[in-house]
């Protein structure tokens, strides 16, 4: 049955207080999920590799084939929960994710070396991230979608707390290695669902809109291509996601074992420093936003993701890829000022709040099928016959976020 809304999510005039706490737990449960997802980023490529008898090439291609089934699993899985969602509410949902993944990671943490486990639970748990992050920011959009501007503030402050959660699991994941960090990452999800548990449902009775079967489908993108501004907004971020941390944290694995010779402890220091940069990264966003606007912040934001790129792929020292680190920082948040656009547009020609989040889901989902084997084959080729470009792959990426700003200024969408 479905959870009804309390009277603060029914209330047209919400107290502005009330507003803020529920913002702020739905915050901290970004902050607490997150945490137990990359609890396992640092152990689990060096675990493969391990199975695959140190071969590096055939890590590589393996873990992405593991994110591409991820990918094609969200291709339906998005659309569902975006479309169910907007009906039965966003708790639901964000408790279902943290749930699913502590038992798959409970099953790696048994079985460390079976190659079958950590695939069954890398496409799964993967896709589980977006089951997670699509109610919570529609709740986000359920609180504050009728302003553009303070939405756009709000989500920097919510992807503070996603960073946080992405700094303290990579460094409590290294410390524990291999199957333990598994376990525990497992425990903090459960941690996860039962706080989540504690948040008010955002979604009002009257806001809900009817789940019908015949609306859900693997292209569901298709519908944020109606209207030519909320056509270009979507390709903007989808040529963002590119580069988007979650999507290349495997060949920055790679890249840091092949080119600087990290390891385990290493490569989980450095995956706690990304951590850190997305903390800073949501109060610069929220900062710039309100100092230049949603249009000048993602102009920022996408010129310094690609400088923090091309800075990486020339990185042959930890100096310079820690340099390249601090940089991106400045970028991390470059689709928080056009997602906010995104429900203005969409909400106009009729779409859910996290119908729209699906969608947009959906779209990144198709892009996520082909990162992993385009950039592990680009890794491959530039490594391979002679050739010594470990960096092509980010310079790829500094291409595609040019290309992402020419479609936001192409979709020139009015406050």
């Amino acid at each position: 049955m479905a959870e009804k809304a309390t009277p603060a999510a029914q209330s047209p005039e919400r107290d502005e207080k009330k507003r803020e706490m529920i913002a702020d737990k739905l915050a901290m449960s970004a902050g607490i999920f997150m945490c137990a997802v990359t609890m396992v980023v640092p152990t689990r490529a060096p675990m493969v590799l391990k199975i695959k008898n140190g071969d590096a090439i055939a890590t590589v291609k393996t873990m992405g084939l593991m994110s591409t089934f991820a990918a094609l699993i969200e291709l339906v899985v998005n659309p569902v929960l975006g479309k169910m969602s907007d009906e039965v509410g966003r708790k639901t949902f964000m408790m279902m994710a943290p749930l699913i993944n502590a038992v798959l990671h409970g099953f790696v943490a048994l079985f460390p070396g079976s190659l079958t486990m950590q695939f069954v639970d890398r496409m799964i748990s993967g896709s589980m991230i977006f089951g997670y992050v699509a109610p919570s920011r529609a709740s986000m959009a359920d609180l504050y979608a009728d302003s553009p501007q303070v939405f756009g503030q709000k989500l920097a402050g919510w992807s503070k707390y996603f960073g946080i959660g992405c700094a303290l699991g990579p460094f409590i994941g290294s410390k524990l290695q291999g199957p333990k960090s598994f376990l525990a990452s497992s425990i903090a999800f459960l941690l996860a669902a039962a706080y989540i548990n504690g948040i008010e449902e955002t979604l009002s009775e009257d806001a809900r809109k009817k789940f019908k079967l015949s609306d859900v489908n693997p292209v569901a993108f298709v519908k944020l291509f109606k209207d030519k501004t909320l056509a270009m907004l979507a390709v903007c971020t989808g040529l963002q996601s590119f580069g988007d941390y979650v999507n290349i944290y495997d060949i920055n694995n790679l890249f840091m074992i092949k080119v600087l010779g990290y390891d385990q402890g290493k490569i989980g220091n450095f995956a706690t420093t990304v951590g850190v940069t997305q903390v800073l990264g949501g109060d610069v966003a929220k900062k710039t936003i309100a100092k230049l606007g949603l249009k000048k912040a993602t102009l920022f934001a996408n010129a310094m993701w690609m400088l923090g790129m091309a800075l990486m792929g020339t990185a042959r020292t930890t100096k310079q890829a820690f340099l390249a680190l601090a940089i991106w920082t400045f970028g991390h948040e470059r689709n928080t000022s056009v997602a906010p656009y995104m429900q203005k547009y969409g909400a106009a020609d009729g779409m859910g709040r996290a119908e729209i989040i699906g969608a947009t889901g959906n779209l990144n989902a198709y892009v996520k099928v082909v990162i992993p084997l385009f950039y592990s084959n680009i890794f491959a080729w530039a490594t391979s016959e002679g050739r010594n470009m470990p960096g092509l792959p980010y310079f790829v990426i500094c291409a595609l976020t040019a290309l992402s700003q020419v479609a936001y200024k192409a979709a020139n969408p009015q406050d």
